[in-house]
């Protein structure tokens, strides 16, 4: 008779070591990668593609909820497979593409209409006025979506503003790039491939200023004045974002505007969004390394211990 051995059964979840956090740069890193290949792939296989309108439009659907399931797959599945998950992002999703979609978007489109006054205007004119107008309007919505539903009590790590940075901004693109297709007409599937992966990877990456922004004042004694000088510092970089773009590969500067040259059009998109990760994380690991030092002197406890 074959005696039973206990150690074939598979383990127990129970026993399971769930990790304490889930990771955030891994996951942008890789939607980035995965955009850009997406983007690169149709500018070669698709760009003499010719669809009729209908076909166009589903492909521009699926092209423009394309980063709504990758974040869903990378990011937001996996904060179920850890001790502590970061509670209301799927809330901060849909509170950024409600707010997008009914009032921040509408306002720009209608109301400011950068497209019309600023088309012929000079490069210093043009930047201040994306700036101060659809770069403002654009970053205060994010703002007003993290402070109402997670700012401060799930600041917890920095790391924290990151992913809440990210999935804010992942709500404004994914509004912006379902109405360039829907409404807008859109455009063939190289064409809009590219201002896919364009318009979620800059509002992603500026969302992250902000982001910034509310953890320093979260973490920190800083200057009365820093939130709002984060704030102005998202908006310049929507108005350099767009001067330069426009300046290498685009005509005009509405939310539809297709790139002339669209290699450099993905190039840009992801050295830009590339320089922002990069920078926000260096600042964020230097914040952290000086708590560290802080700690181990008398009385200093560092905020990330802290809460963690």
């Amino acid at each position: 008779m074959t005696r039973f051995d206990p150690r074939l059964l598979p383990p127990d979840d129970e026993d399971r070591v769930l990790e304490p956090y889930h990771p955030v740069w891994q996951p942008a890193f890789v939607q980035l990668g995965i955009l850009a290949a997406v983007a690169l792939g149709a500018l070669f296989l698709a760009r003499n593609l010719a669809l009729d309108p209908l076909r166009q439009t589903l492909v521009g659907v699926g092209l423009a909820l394309l980063p709504l399931g990758l974040w869903l797959m990378l990011a937001w599945r996996g904060e179920h497979n850890v001790q502590h998950p970061r509670p209301h992002l799927l809330r901060v999703l849909f509170l950024s593409m409600l707010l997008s979609n009914a009032v921040t978007l509408p306002f720009i489109e209608r109301v400011i209409e950068p497209a019309i006054w600023l088309a012929d205007a000079s490069l210093v004119t043009r930047l201040g006025g994306i700036a101060l107008t659809v770069g403002l309007v654009t970053e205060f919505s994010k703002l007003l979506v993290l402070r109402i539903l997670v700012w401060p009590q799930h600041f917890q790590r920095r790391v924290d503003a990151v992913a809440y940075g990210l999935t804010a901004g992942l709500g404004v693109a994914v509004v912006a790039n379902l109405r360039y297709v829907l409404l807008e007409g859109g455009a063939q599937p190289a064409a809009t491939a590219i201002h896919v992966l364009s318009v979620t990877l800059m509002q992603q990456a500026i969302s992250l200023i902000i982001a910034n922004g509310l953890i320093v004042l979260r973490t920190e004694r800083p200057l009365a004045i820093s939130l709002a000088l984060h704030l102005a510092g998202g908006a310049l970089l929507h108005g350099l974002y767009a001067v330069i773009r426009a300046g290498m590969v685009v005509r005009g500067f509405g939310v539809g505007a297709v790139a002339n040259s669209p290699l450099f059009g993905l190039v840009f998109a992801v050295v830009f969004a590339l320089v922002m990760y990069g920078a926000v994380a260096f600042l964020m690991a230097n914040a952290d390394a000086r708590d560290e030092q802080l700690a181990s002197g008398p009385g200093e406890v560092p905020f990330r211990d802290g809460l963690e």
